[in-house]
């Protein structure tokens, strides 16, 4: 059966918003001839337009494989076989190692192995670009864990038992 997740609800709906917000402040000051005003609003829409593709894209789990597309494209498409790691991790990098509050935590899917380093790297240069990536709860998790037989990794997760 085949399930499909937004990478990350509330950062696409912020970005969304935004966007849609600048693009109507763009029109009302063009209405009354603010073209200067106008156009800072207008790269302020812009700079927010890649985390709507980055954060608003989809990612279906199925028999075949991962796939992560937005509605008119898929952007990456992982088959199990391809797929050497699953982990869970969490963004709040520079904490005690026994604290609990591990920031945002997400399911990352790779292609290849990743050490410790690798992984701080990737969560000190989130999002990842070369990765599937989608943020972490336990229905997703499970999801992916039935089809993948290896050990899912944690790397700063906080006190999730998997």
């Amino acid at each position: 059966m085949k399930k499909s997740y937004l990478v990350d609800t509330f950062k696409a709906a912020v970005s969304i918003a935004t966007v849609l917000f600048s693009l109507t402040i763009v029109i009302s000051l063009i209405i009354i001839h603010r073209f200067g005003s106008a156009a800072v609003f207008f790269l302020i829409g812009l700079i927010f337009i890649k985390p709507v593709f980055t954060y608003a894209a989809f990612v279906s789990v199925d028999q075949t494989g991962i796939r992560l597309f937005l509605p008119w494209k898929t952007l990456q498409c992982f088959t199990w076989s391809e797929i050497a790691e699953v982990g869970v991790a969490g963004t709040r990098l520079f904490t005690k190692k026994e604290s609990k509050n591990a920031g945002s935590l997400y399911i990352y899917i790779s292609k290849t192995t990743l050490t410790d380093d690798d992984r701080f790297d990737m969560m000190l240069h989130w999002p990842p670009k070369n990765q599937i990536f989608l943020t972490y709860s336990k229905q997703r998790l499970d999801e992916i864990q039935m089809r993948f037989s290896n050990k899912i990794q944690t790397y700063n997760a906080g006190d999730i038992h998997l």
